[in-house]
Protein backbone atom coordinates (compact mmCIF):
# COMPACT_ATOMS: atom_id res chain seq x y z
CA UNK A 1 0.00 0.00 0.00
CA UNK A 2 3.06 2.43 0.99
CA UNK A 3 4.46 1.47 -2.44
CA UNK A 4 1.77 2.43 -4.56
CA UNK A 5 0.88 5.87 -2.33
CA UNK A 6 4.69 6.72 -2.96
CA UNK A 7 4.47 6.13 -6.76
CA UNK A 8 1.20 8.08 -7.10
CA UNK A 9 3.11 10.93 -5.33
CA UNK A 10 5.88 10.24 -7.36
CA UNK A 11 3.81 10.44 -10.79
CA UNK A 12 1.98 13.76 -9.41
CA UNK A 13 5.12 15.43 -8.62
CA UNK A 14 6.46 14.47 -12.53
CA UNK A 15 3.40 15.83 -13.75
CA UNK A 16 3.85 19.02 -11.45
CA UNK A 17 6.96 19.27 -12.94
CA UNK A 18 6.42 18.56 -16.63
CA UNK A 19 3.70 21.78 -15.88
CA UNK A 20 6.15 23.81 -14.87
CA UNK A 21 8.42 23.38 -17.50
CA UNK A 22 5.97 23.94 -20.33
CA UNK A 23 4.93 27.11 -18.37
CA UNK A 24 8.61 28.65 -18.28
CA UNK A 25 9.25 27.73 -21.59
CA UNK A 26 6.41 29.43 -22.87
CA UNK A 27 7.58 32.75 -20.70
CA UNK A 28 10.61 32.43 -21.84
CA UNK A 29 9.12 32.95 -25.42
CA UNK A 30 7.67 35.73 -24.29
CA UNK A 31 10.20 37.38 -21.78
CA UNK A 32 13.83 35.98 -23.68
CA UNK A 33 15.63 39.26 -21.77
CA UNK A 34 14.44 37.96 -18.45
CA UNK A 35 17.62 35.84 -16.80
CA UNK A 36 15.35 34.76 -14.01
CA UNK A 37 13.08 32.55 -16.48
CA UNK A 38 16.38 30.44 -17.41
CA UNK A 39 17.50 30.05 -13.59
CA UNK A 40 13.77 28.86 -12.62
CA UNK A 41 13.49 26.61 -15.81
CA UNK A 42 17.17 25.11 -15.24
CA UNK A 43 16.19 24.40 -11.31
CA UNK A 44 12.94 22.48 -12.20
CA UNK A 45 14.95 20.33 -14.82
CA UNK A 46 17.53 19.71 -11.87
CA UNK A 47 14.72 18.74 -9.83
CA UNK A 48 13.91 16.09 -12.45
CA UNK A 49 17.40 15.18 -12.03
CA UNK A 50 17.79 16.12 -16.06
CA UNK A 51 21.29 17.45 -15.44
CA UNK A 52 22.11 17.77 -19.12
CA UNK A 53 19.56 19.70 -19.89
CA UNK A 54 19.61 22.35 -16.94
CA UNK A 55 23.44 22.52 -17.73
CA UNK A 56 22.95 22.86 -21.55
CA UNK A 57 20.15 25.05 -20.77
CA UNK A 58 22.08 27.73 -18.39
CA UNK A 59 25.17 28.16 -20.34
CA UNK A 60 23.09 29.37 -23.33
CA UNK A 61 21.70 31.73 -21.13
CA UNK A 62 25.20 32.81 -19.97
CA UNK A 63 26.29 33.51 -23.98
CA UNK A 64 22.57 35.88 -23.97
CA UNK A 65 23.77 37.65 -20.80
CA UNK A 66 27.67 37.95 -20.92
CA UNK A 67 27.68 41.84 -20.01
CA UNK A 68 25.32 41.53 -17.10
CA UNK A 69 27.07 40.13 -13.79
CA UNK A 70 24.43 39.83 -11.70
CA UNK A 71 22.64 37.17 -14.58
CA UNK A 72 26.07 35.55 -14.44
CA UNK A 73 25.80 35.19 -11.16
CA UNK A 74 22.72 33.78 -10.73
CA UNK A 75 23.24 31.52 -13.71
CA UNK A 76 26.76 30.31 -12.23
CA UNK A 77 24.55 29.66 -9.16
CA UNK A 78 22.18 27.78 -10.82
CA UNK A 79 25.37 25.85 -12.31
CA UNK A 80 27.06 25.53 -9.66
CA UNK A 81 23.42 23.40 -8.16
CA UNK A 82 23.62 21.23 -11.19
CA UNK A 83 26.82 20.04 -10.87
CA UNK A 84 26.15 19.38 -7.00
CA UNK A 85 23.38 17.27 -7.55
CA UNK A 86 24.93 15.48 -10.18
CA UNK A 87 28.22 14.53 -7.68
CA UNK A 88 30.51 16.67 -10.12
CA UNK A 89 32.01 18.31 -7.06
CA UNK A 90 34.87 20.03 -8.35
CA UNK A 91 32.89 21.38 -11.61
CA UNK A 92 30.32 22.59 -9.06
CA UNK A 93 33.22 24.42 -6.54
CA UNK A 94 34.48 26.28 -9.45
CA UNK A 95 30.99 27.47 -10.52
CA UNK A 96 29.81 28.77 -7.10
CA UNK A 97 33.37 30.06 -6.76
CA UNK A 98 32.36 32.49 -9.85
CA UNK A 99 29.41 34.05 -7.82
CA UNK A 100 30.51 37.48 -7.42
CA UNK A 101 27.01 39.09 -6.54
CA UNK A 102 27.09 40.32 -2.93
CA UNK A 103 23.26 39.13 -2.49
CA UNK A 104 24.25 35.54 -3.61
CA UNK A 105 27.71 35.70 -1.94
CA UNK A 106 26.17 33.95 1.33
CA UNK A 107 24.35 30.71 0.08
CA UNK A 108 27.24 30.53 -2.44
CA UNK A 109 29.58 29.98 -0.21
CA UNK A 110 27.36 28.07 1.95
CA UNK A 111 27.35 25.48 -1.05
CA UNK A 112 30.76 25.66 -1.43
CA UNK A 113 31.51 24.66 2.44
CA UNK A 114 28.63 21.47 1.28
CA UNK A 115 30.73 20.67 -1.94
CA UNK A 116 34.16 20.96 0.08
CA UNK A 117 32.40 18.59 2.39
CA UNK A 118 31.47 16.05 0.10
CA UNK A 119 35.20 16.12 -1.36
CA UNK A 120 36.18 15.53 2.80
CA UNK A 121 38.35 18.75 2.65
CA UNK A 122 36.42 19.33 6.36
CA UNK A 123 39.01 22.55 6.80
CA UNK A 124 38.32 24.27 3.50
CA UNK A 125 34.81 23.65 4.33
CA UNK A 126 34.97 24.57 8.29
CA UNK A 127 36.40 28.19 6.46
CA UNK A 128 33.47 28.83 3.68
CA UNK A 129 30.89 28.02 6.87
CA UNK A 130 32.37 30.24 9.62
CA UNK A 131 32.09 33.10 6.83
CA UNK A 132 28.30 32.19 6.34
CA UNK A 133 27.72 31.85 9.94
CA UNK A 134 29.27 35.37 11.02
CA UNK A 135 27.10 36.64 8.43
CA UNK A 136 23.74 34.71 9.56
CA UNK A 137 24.40 33.33 12.66
CA UNK A 138 21.43 32.55 14.13
CA UNK A 139 20.40 30.76 10.40
CA UNK A 140 18.98 27.19 11.41
CA UNK A 141 20.56 25.90 7.89
CA UNK A 142 24.25 27.01 8.72
CA UNK A 143 24.36 25.98 12.30
CA UNK A 144 23.47 22.30 10.90
CA UNK A 145 25.93 22.55 8.78
CA UNK A 146 28.76 24.28 11.43
CA UNK A 147 27.66 20.98 13.18
CA UNK A 148 27.74 18.21 10.20
CA UNK A 149 31.56 19.17 9.46
CA UNK A 150 32.48 19.52 13.42
CA UNK A 151 31.21 16.11 13.39
CA UNK A 152 33.13 14.96 10.46
CA UNK A 153 36.09 15.68 12.19
CA UNK A 154 35.05 14.00 14.90
CA UNK A 155 34.43 17.39 17.60
CA UNK A 156 31.43 16.12 19.02
CA UNK A 157 30.90 18.70 21.97
CA UNK A 158 31.45 21.36 19.27
CA UNK A 159 29.11 19.61 16.76
CA UNK A 160 26.49 19.85 19.27
CA UNK A 161 26.29 23.39 20.48
CA UNK A 162 25.99 23.84 16.59
CA UNK A 163 23.27 21.71 16.06
CA UNK A 164 21.56 22.81 19.14
CA UNK A 165 21.62 26.53 17.73
CA UNK A 166 20.30 24.66 15.13
CA UNK A 167 17.06 23.19 16.87
CA UNK A 168 16.65 26.39 19.09
CA UNK A 169 15.54 28.12 15.81
CA UNK A 170 13.79 25.87 14.13
CA UNK A 171 13.24 22.37 16.35
CA UNK A 172 10.98 20.40 13.66
CA UNK A 173 14.06 19.19 11.61
CA UNK A 174 14.34 15.90 11.71
CA UNK A 175 17.83 15.08 10.14
CA UNK A 176 19.18 18.24 12.73
CA UNK A 177 17.62 15.92 15.69
CA UNK A 178 19.33 12.66 14.59
CA UNK A 179 22.47 14.53 14.26
CA UNK A 180 22.26 15.84 17.59
CA UNK A 181 21.32 12.54 18.90
CA UNK A 182 24.11 11.14 17.54
CA UNK A 183 26.88 13.65 19.47
CA UNK A 184 24.36 12.41 22.73
CA UNK A 185 25.60 8.98 21.46
CA UNK A 186 28.93 10.00 21.24
CA UNK A 187 29.38 12.35 24.34
CA UNK A 188 28.04 9.65 26.50
CA UNK A 189 24.65 11.94 27.03
CA UNK A 190 21.12 10.51 26.62
CA UNK A 191 20.56 10.62 22.64
CA UNK A 192 16.85 9.01 23.20
CA UNK A 193 14.89 12.78 22.94
CA UNK A 194 16.66 13.49 20.09
CA UNK A 195 16.65 10.08 18.33
CA UNK A 196 12.14 9.56 19.05
CA UNK A 197 12.33 13.54 17.93
CA UNK A 198 13.82 12.78 14.56
CA UNK A 199 12.16 9.01 13.79
CA UNK A 200 8.40 11.20 14.44
CA UNK A 201 9.90 13.98 11.82
CA UNK A 202 11.60 12.64 9.24
CA UNK A 203 11.71 8.31 9.59
CA UNK A 204 12.58 7.70 6.14
CA UNK A 205 15.74 9.41 6.58
CA UNK A 206 16.47 8.27 9.92
CA UNK A 207 16.20 4.72 7.94
CA UNK A 208 18.25 5.44 5.32
CA UNK A 209 21.03 6.63 8.07
CA UNK A 210 20.70 3.75 10.66
CA UNK A 211 24.78 3.09 9.25
CA UNK A 212 25.74 6.15 11.35
CA UNK A 213 24.14 5.07 14.22
CA UNK A 214 25.92 1.84 13.78
CA UNK A 215 29.25 3.71 13.15
CA UNK A 216 28.79 5.84 16.51
CA UNK A 217 28.17 2.92 18.93
CA UNK A 218 31.40 1.35 17.31
CA UNK A 219 33.49 3.87 18.22
CA UNK A 220 31.58 4.65 21.26
CA UNK A 221 31.96 0.68 22.30
CA UNK A 222 35.57 0.92 21.35
CA UNK A 223 36.29 3.99 23.29
CA UNK A 224 34.76 2.08 26.51
CA UNK A 225 37.11 -1.01 26.12
CA UNK A 226 40.10 1.34 25.52
CA UNK A 227 39.08 3.01 28.97
CA UNK A 228 38.64 6.49 27.32
CA UNK A 229 36.33 9.17 28.42
CA UNK A 230 33.63 11.13 26.05
CA UNK A 231 34.80 12.70 23.26
CA UNK A 232 34.78 16.46 23.77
Amino acid sequence: MKDKQENQGSNAAQAKAKQAVSRLVKQIDANPNDYRLYYQLATVLTEMQDYEQAEELLMKAQGLFTKDQKAQSLLNYGLGNVYYQAASFDKAAQAFGRVSDEALRSEAYQMMAQTAMQKNEYQRAFAYALTVHDAKPKDPSINALMGDILMAMGNFQQAADFYDQSLAADKNSGPVNFSRGLTAMALDEDANPFMTAAKRLDPDFVKRSQQRVNDIATLVNKRHQDGGSSAK
